[in-house]
């Protein structure tokens, strides 16, 4: 005991320090076991009105190419009653023949059109008004033409968590695995599933999913859908989950049969996808953000105290056990997590997110700042 209260007395001030190093440490390996929990406990579906009629809403632009290799996946969807609607935005290209071609096929497709030439500065809220308009339904779903459903279930998935008081459902979607560069990309839209399931659970509706998400027609038009805000392509997704959130309830699913995989990758797309996140992000509400941000915080100043005590401290040694168990529990929660939504691990890029993530979120955080004119 004496030699334990010289030893505590020799550090000075480090002391303070060290203790702030075991609650980081403790804090950031229980948020992490926490997450894993709530994103494996499977929750019982609702009771819907079993065969629900369903319209399903596409906008695109120029993707006639798309069009022609993944619009056939929706259209034949096994589901007794449900439509396909594809809003063109202005395309220049084969659609409107490659559409008008389908439509002999598939008499469940209905297209609309804004026109070449239109004045207005962003089409994409626009388009699915138009969608939203146009659909018989009033269960209505969202993807986008560089997606397909990973089942011919999808429409039959997402419809069963219709109850008659749910607002919206969110699904997962993902970049297809196996194809070369796609390991940090598949990574970031996991850890942004992950964070909006938290979210939720947790009574926090501030983020959506446009390529995977639905909500009913009746309370987009009772709260007047994008009134006041047509014109900018931010918050097409995210600002009907936090305003239809007042008229219902929000689910996050994960079901195999629900999730949507994306097809369409390139290093522009996925860098797209990061400054949007991050642009989005800055409106939410500042609780919000602050939920989200405290274990990134909490982990940074781990890492800070962790790697003062490695160089500048005598118990170097010791610290670098906390260190290395922090990586693995990281390491093993977010595998199985992966594991659990069926998809691909991602062993190398963890544990390269794990050690450089705060440079990641730093460099596309500020990234955005300067690209997010795009998104007006």
């Amino acid at each position: 005991m004496n030699n334990f209260v010289e030893f505590w007395d020799s550090l000075g001030y480090n002391r303070f320090f060290l203790v702030l190093l075991v609650i980081t440490f403790a804090g950031h390996a229980v948020y992490m076991i926490y997450k894993a929990v709530l994103l494996m406990v499977n929750r019982k579906q609702g009771v819907a009105a079993e065969g629900e009629g369903v319209s399903v809403i596409i906008t695109c632009s120029n993707k006639a190419e798309l069009l022609e290799k993944n619009l056939e996946a929706f259209l034949t969807q096994d589901y007794p009653l449900f439509e396909v609607i594809v809003v063109d935005e202005c395309s220049e290209d084969d659609t409107q023949d490659l559409l008008s071609d389908l439509q002999q096929k598939y008499p469940h497709l209905k297209t609309s059109r804004i026109f070449p030439g239109t004045k207005f500065r962003c089409t994409k809220k626009i388009a699915i008004n138009i969608g939203v308009l146009a659909a018989q339904y009033d269960i209505l779903l969202f993807s986008e033409i560089n997606c397909v459903p990973d089942s011919k279930q999808w429409i039959r998935c997402m419809q069963s968590y219709f109850e008659p008081n749910t607002a919206v459902v969110i699904g997962y979607s993902n970049y297809e695995a196996g194809n070369k560069g796609t390991g940090l990309p598949r990574y970031f839209r996991f850890l942004w599933f992950w964070k909006m399931l938290l979210l939720v659970r947790n009574g926090f509706y501030s983020v959506g999913n446009g390529y995977n998400m639905g909500y009913r027609k009746k309370y987009y038009l009772e709260k007047r859908g994008y009134t006041g805000n047509t014109q900018e392509y931010l918050g097409y997704d995210t600002e009907m989950v936090k305003v239809l959130s007042q008229k219902g309830k929000v689910k996050v699913v994960k079901d195999p049969e629900s999730r949507v995989s994306i097809e369409e990758i390139s290093p522009k797309i996925w860098e797209n996808d990061f400054s949007y996140y991050y642009a989005t992000r800055r409106r939410w509400p500042l609780p919000v953000r602050m939920r989200i941000s405290l274990d990134f915080v909490v982990e940074c100043v781990f890492y800070l105290l962790a790697f003062y005590f490695i160089f500048w401290s005598q118990l170097h040694k010791y610290v670098l056990i906390p260190l290395v168990l922090t990586f693995l529990i990281d390491f093993m929660v977010i595998n199985l997590c992966l594991k659990h939504l069926g998809q691909k691990k991602l062993f190398i890029t963890s544990l390269t997110v794990n050690t450089f993530g705060f440079i990641y979120r730093w460099y596309y955080s500020i990234y955005s700042i300067f690209t997010s004119r795009k998104w007006r």
